[in-house]
């Protein structure tokens, strides 16, 4: 790239900017609000200036988790723009996924010109009459945590800046920024410099030096401590103290509802993703960074119980209700705060040696109860899900990475390390599984990613627009479809509730059926990827390994659409 720093209008300065921020990709769905920025990115070419590289995404649901599976695999925000308020009303779902996950990303959207007429960029069509909204950034301005709308080209700079310092300020999340046609074609005068960026994140705080050794005498003098953990970070510090902490001092870890996995479930002290073992007879527990930590109706630690939350927001305080008894609460980054544990855990010095054979003990248990159900879940047709989760499970190299939507079963994985198994936030928004991992294939095409997603899921994902992305920019993934021919979430909460109701005693539930199913292979065969039905167990392994010849000798996508079994009805709660 060359080392001209000057752009001569403000759209080619906001990519410059971009990129300024360590922005590789512009995620984007065009409309006639683009043509500032097209104009900018051709001069950008003509120019050799450094710019993020255009991606274009059919469907807003697909560029904004394409961004959102970037940051998992790499840690690095990125962009998306889309068009005015249409574009912006289909991205809200998954902003809903990014901000309940601490995604920090820039959504960047045009805005209906504000002139009619007189100005470069003014009105050209009927349609920028009816787009217009008085407040568009409405629609999301509870999600981001920072909205604003570009009224002077001159702005751009310190607009950007102000937005990616926001973006990655803890807690991370997604930040917006709206551009009117007109300041982004404004020329930039000639006394207008790129420079440095103007703001910089703050520092992750650090733990109360007090609390951290309360924290260390309450686990220290625990029978029966518990961490819970849901997430890691992109870099693994988290894994890495976690694992030192809970293997020194016979800390036994349950991911429940883990949405990014932390530490490796062979490790001796990790005991799955189920607290109904764990969590009753817990007379300490240590809540790492964890949204929902358990279910207030379903399950409660004991009375008593001395409950310690960490996290750069232990209170959560974005969500309305969250009545989880917190005892004492520590605002540090997570990593920080597991090693000044480790390090005060260290002077205490507690004798764990009895308690850490018992807790190896149950978690090898587990992992031989969850191989037994797993097989044994072969043995029939159609297949269940922990077994098709197991066969994928034993197809992974080590460094492997899944997305996994309603489909894979986390318990009946082997996972080599964190940040290998991504799953669906506590928002549940349908469709994030498979642009997420066309993300993260995009990030590091050389790493084997899988997306498994369930019937449901794959057709919220917008699979066309998915599949000619992976096509457009050879994105090697393998997407296995979980296919059940049902919305098992939503039957599983209604026979949940009403056990014994009249919707338990029917075949099939109103709204919930999926039938008459697609051919799904057909979907990604119409973008040219390799693709195969397999309806009985005997079949998986083989039609994995053929998916998996074609992903790293083609470098192409492949897909298997499997027929799996509905599960059982969950029990009543």
């Amino acid at each position: 790239m060359t080392s001209m720093t000057t752009p001569t209008f403000a759209a080619e300065g906001l990519l410059m900017r971009l990129k300024a921020h360590g922005i590789d990709y512009l995620f984007a769905n065009g409309g006639t609000d683009f043509a500032p920025v097209i104009e900018g990115f051709a001069n950008g070419m003509a120019k050799e200036l450094a710019m993020p590289r255009p991606v274009i995404v059919p469907h807003e649901t697909a560029a904004i988790g394409m961004a959102h599976g970037y940051y998992l695999a790499t840690g690095k925000p990125q962009a998306v723009m889309v068009h005015v308020n249409v574009g912006l009303g289909n991205c809200v779902m998954g902003i809903i996924n990014a901000a309940g996950e601490n995604i920090p990303m820039l959504v960047l959207s045009g805005r209906t010109p504000l002139t009619e007429f007189g100005r470069p960029g003014a009105r050209m069509s009927p349609v920028q009459y009816g787009q217009e909204m008085r407040d568009q950034a409405g629609m999301i301005r509870e999600l981001v945590k920072w909205d604003y709308e570009m009224r002077y080209g001159d702005q751009v700079d310190v607009l950007i800046d102000r937005a990616m310092t926001i973006a990655m300020n803890e807690p991370r999340g997604p930040v917006y920024l709206s551009l009117p046609r007109e300041p982004l074609a404004e020329a930039l005068g000639g006394d207008w410099s790129m420079g440095r960026p103007l703001q910089a994140v703050p520092v992750a705080p650090a733990p109360d030096a007090l609390a951290i050794r309360e924290t260390a005498q309450l686990l220290a003098k625990a029978k029966n401590p518990l961490i819970i953990c849901q997430r890691g970070d992109p870099e693994g510090r988290v894994s890495q103290a976690l694992a030192g902490l809970a293997s020194d001092f016979a800390l036994p870890v349950v991911e429940y509802w883990s949405v990014r996995n932390v530490l490796p479930t062979g490790h001796p002290m990790h005991c799955g993703f189920d607290l109904a073992q764990w969590l009753p007879e817990a007379d300490v527990i240590l809540v790492v960074d964890s949204q929902v930590p358990w279910v207030q109706r379903s399950l409660k630690p004991r009375p008593g119980a001395k409950v310690i939350h960490v996290g750069p927001d232990p209170l959560f305080s974005r969500m309305p209700a969250r009545s989880h008894p917190i005892d004492l609460a520590i605002v540090s980054s997570p990593a920080a705060a597991l090693k000044a544990l480790h390090e005060e855990l260290k002077r205490l010095a507690p004798q764990t040696a009895g308690r850490y054979k018992a807790i190896e003990e149950r978690s090898r248990a587990r992992r031989e109860k969850a191989k037994e159900i797993a097989q044994a879940g072969g043995k029939a047709t159609p297949m269940t899900a922990p077994y098709v989760s197991r066969c994928l499970s034993e197809a992974m190299d080590p460094n492997a990475v899944m997305f996994t939507e309603l489909s894979a079963k986390q318990d009946f994985l082997e996972l080599a390390g964190p940040n290998r198994c991504f799953s669906t936030a506590p928002s549940g928004g349908l469709g994030w599984g498979l642009p997420a991992a066309l993300g993260a294939s995009l990030a590091e095409r050389d790493r084997l990613v899988i997306a498994t997603v369930g019937d449901g899921s794959y057709i919220f994902a917008n699979p066309v627009a998915c599949h000619q992305i992976a096509e457009a920019h050879r994105l090697p993934l393998l997407v296995v479809v979980y296919n059940n021919g049902i919305w098992n979430a939503v039957r599983s909460a209604t026979l949940s509730m009403y056990p014994k109701g009249q919707a338990a005693s029917m075949n099939v539930l109103p709204i919930t059926s999926l039938e008459p199913a697609p051919d799904y292979a057909q979907i990604a065969a119409a973008s040219r990827g390799w693709s195969e039905n397999v309806e009985t167990p005997a079949e998986l392994p083989g039609a994995i390994q053929r998916a998996l010849n074609v992903i790293r000798t083609e470098k192409r996508q492949a897909l298997l659409n499997v027929r799996v079994a509905i599960p059982p009805a969950p029990p009543p709660g």
